[in-house]
């Protein structure tokens, strides 16, 4: 059988002859295809082994990687969405705004509550406590922290 390897000739301890019988049986490898592995190694840094050991948790991760990546994308989303969110804060309080503030016109339960970041039944169930307590509550979630009254079925601002 013609080749162009070349062949090695070489005596080993018997300690590590024991070595590379194990080797050899770990790996279901000859002898010879053994010895190539360890040189490979030894010279390129990377057995067969770790490589599909590293091609394996390559696999294993890349589920993670991707909802890692969706996260990501979502997060980029709330950080803009925040940050639209205190540029519009900080241009309702610019100084050069003179005047009163703009009168809101009534708002519904489900608009009221969009606005407080609340849900309808906690904007219903806070208003049923009582008007001053009511009043209260609605400032501390007011976003431009105006307190609101209930009239009807609607919701009304308070001129504070």
């Amino acid at each position: 059988m013609a080749t162009n390897n070349i062949r090695v000739v070489g005596y080993l301890p018997p300690l590590y002859h024991e070595k590379l019988r194990e080797y050899m049986q770990s790996q279901s490898l000859t002898e010879s295809a053994a010895i190539v592995a360890i040189v490979k190694q030894f010279f390129d840094g990377e057995s067969g082994s770790e490589r599909v050991a590293s091609e394996e948790l390559g696999e294993a991760t890349a589920p993670l990687k991707a909802q890692i990546a969706l996260i990501e994308r979502r997060l980029a989303v709330l950080e803009s969405a925040f940050v639209s969110s205190q540029r519009s804060k900080s241009a309702r309080r610019a100084p050069y705004q003179y005047g009163p503030p703009p009168v809101l016109p009534p708002q519904d339960i489900t608009q009221l509550a969009r606005r407080l970041g609340v849900s309808a039944a906690t904007l219903e169930e806070a208003a049923q406590k009582g008007e001053d307590e009511f009043r209260d509550w609605s400032r501390r979630r007011d976003p431009a922290q105006r307190s609101w009254h209930k009239k009807g079925e609607l919701f009304h601002p308070n001129s504070d």
